[in-house]
């Protein structure tokens, strides 16, 4: 796991220039490989690398180069083994057991298409010296994090966008990046609250060549349904993935919380290491501590745990860290949760393991039940839907009534991903500058008219968005950049190619029932897993802002969102209303509340460029 940069130059830049740009850059990421660093130059290309040494320390340096081809790359590639006894088969010889060696020679025998070949998690980029082609690509589902930013004299590459901010003076709001954000709580696409700066989108590659860069997809994320996959299936691809993903020479831990999925991983885990370590993290509130059930699953899994609890005025001193190592804003309270937890681990082992993305490829989301409550409604005639949906909207505010709106409301009109915060009319409220150009249903329309074509289901197409938007928007972002900023590696054994391949093909009935969330994942886990956690009722990661709001970082938000100069954008007096109804228990605005603090203060660290403490 590492952090890189590269500099492709279309315009000659002096010697000293260049040097300095690339090596200023890559001090800002010092964090994401604080064991080594690397540099190439020529008249071209730049690139700087931090490593955090995982495999093969001893030569697995970057950059790395062979048959003038140089490469720098951050992630895993879980089938460099396989791959290696195939190139080797057509005659490539290696110097490292690394596998960036395997990656680039893989691109050296296979050129673009060698990322079809690909099993794990990645950002990389490669120098093409004979053919003058900056090439690199991006995983399948997002995990690792690659930025962009271009003008006249050249084009640049980094894990993390800060690093691109020296490159440039330019630093101007997206505002329909801003009023989605507003919505989805994380900047959802390939843009970012910077106008200037994007992303490179989960499974794709580019090229540039002659001074263009080209950005193609190589994967599709497909649901074909079939009637054989058993629940002898899952359990063996997740557990040869788990198996994959313990690959270290530095020790291995993995995260743990009272659900299921991270218990799978952590009972697979244990099987092979009985020695592993596993960690927790709680906030000392009822409701909000799952630390008990995770000590009663490591013991009867009999690993250690190693257990924190986060105050209110430790969660409070830390959100300048945090918002600064996250580049975008994330109204996502449960990020730093995780960092905290990535930190102490940190204190212990180099790599853990992460129950992400269960819930994405196998049902796991308690809203993809609704279609079971909402389907006596779903087939009405369209004008008597209309006319149900037209009398709901207007009644007051009784039992039922939201019933009968998503009941007669189309999915693609109201559904944006598994977290939502702000409806667009409510957003004319929040935003200065609103405009019916930006609304959340833009930035999905694509997605949901590709699921359209295919025939997706109701929860098929749920299950599409938010492979799409919420999984590399908000649950790998946090991941990525919590993690990293501990500078430890994290590994999601779910979010797995042949997984996905697997889980992409199982029936409705096998993801969701009526009263069953992942029904499949866990009849192939109950009797393997502690029983305590097969039926628990999923609680997510869950974060007290809804209380602290009421305390001591109520005070915090007013302040910040006061002193912010975000008066072009937001209407504070409406954003400190909303605060006050939560304060006064009139409504739990907490989310909505967050997500503009999130962005105030992003806005004086970023923007402002203060330096805040609190």
């Amino acid at each position: 796991m590492c952090g890189h940069v590269a500099i492709y130059y279309k315009t000659a830049q002096p010697d000293l220039a260049r040097q300095k740009a690339i090596r200023d850059a890559n001090k800002e990421i010092y964090h994401r490989g604080p064991d080594d660093e690397g540099y190439y130059e020529n008249d071209k290309i730049s690139f700087g690398f931090r490593r955090l040494s995982i495999i093969d320390i001893e030569s697995g340096h970057q950059t790395f180069e062979k048959d003038n081809n140089v490469i720098i790359f951050n992630g895993e590639i879980y089938n460099h083994e396989e791959l290696r006894k195939k190139l080797e088969e057509k005659n490539h010889k290696f110097t490292t057991n690394s596998d960036t060696e395997v990656l680039l020679t893989s691109y050296i025998e296979m050129k673009e298409k060698c990322v079809e070949k690909l099993r794990g998690m990645y950002a990389f980029l490669i120098w093409d010296e004979e053919n003058q082609i900056l090439f690199g690509a991006r995983d399948i589902f997002g995990i690792k994090p690659l930025y962009y930013f271009e003008n006249e004299d050249f084009i640049a590459f980094s894990s993390e966008y800060k690093s691109l901010l020296l490159l440039s003076n330019e630093r101007s709001i997206d505002e329909e990046v801003l009023q989605q954000y507003l919505s989805f709580q994380y900047t959802n696409g390939e843009g970012t609250m910077l106008k200037e700066i994007k992303k490179i989108p989960p499974h794709h590659y580019f090229t540039i060549r002659d001074d263009i860069l080209t950005i193609k997809n190589y994967y599709d994320i497909d649901y074909k349904t079939r009637n054989d996959i058993s629940k002898e299936d899952v359990y063996n691809v997740i557990n040869e993935s788990v198996k994959k993903h313990l690959i270290s020479d530095v020790e291995v831990g993995t995260f743990l919380s009272g659900g299921i999925d991270s218990s799978i991983i952590a009972t697979l885990a244990s099987k092979i290491n009985p020695n592993i370590k596993s960690f927790s993290v709680g906030f000392g509130i009822d409701g909000y501590n799952e630390l008990d059930i995770a000590k009663k699953t490591a013991d009867e899994l009999g690993i250690e745990n190693i257990q924190i609890k986060v105050s209110q005025k430790e969660y409070i001193k830390s959100l300048p860290e945090v918002v600064k190592l996250l580049d975008d804003p994330l109204a996502d309270p449960s990020a730093l949760g995780i960092y905290f937890l990535s930190k102490e681990a940190r204190k212990h082992v180099k790599v853990v393991l992460s129950g992400e993305g269960a819930d994405e490829l196998f049902g796991g989301y308690n809203i993809y039940k609704e279609y079971f409550s909402i389907k006596p409604l779903l087939n009405m005639p369209n004008k008597l839907n209309d006319t149900v949906n037209k009398i709901a909207n207007i009644m007051p505010e009784v039992r039922g009534k939201s019933y009968l709106i998503r009941s007669t409301t189309p999915l693609r009109d109201r559904y944006i991903g598994n977290a939502k915060i702000f409806e667009n009319k409510e957003l004319k409220e929040v935003l200065n500058n609103y405009s019916d150009n930006f609304i959340y249903q833009n930035s999905t329309k694509s997605i949901y008219d590709e699921a359209e074509k295919r025939g997706y289901d109701y929860v098929t197409t749920m299950q599409y968005i938010d492979m799409n938007t919420w999984l590399p928007g908000d649950i790998l972002l946090k991941g990525d950049r919590m993690s990293m900023g501990a500078s430890i590696e994290l590994r999601v054994p779910f979010l797995d190619k042949e997984v996905l391949e697997l889980s992409s093909k199982l029936s409705l009935d096998q993801k969701v029932t009526k009263n069953q969330s992942k029904v499949l994942l866990r009849e192939a886990f109950k009797d393997i897993v502690p029983k305590h956690v097969v039926e628990k009722k999923k609680l997510g990661f869950p974060t007290p802002i809804r209380v602290w709001l009421k305390e001591e970082l109520g005070d915090v938000v007013r302040k910040t969102i006061l002193d912010s100069n975000i008066d072009e954008f937001i209407n504070k007096d409406y954003a400190i209303k909303l605060l006050d109804e939560h304060i006064c228990d009139k409504k739990d605005n907490s989310r909505k509340v967050w997500t503009i603090f999130m962005f105030a203060l992003w806005y004086q660290i970023f923007i402002e460029k203060l330096n805040i403490q609190f």
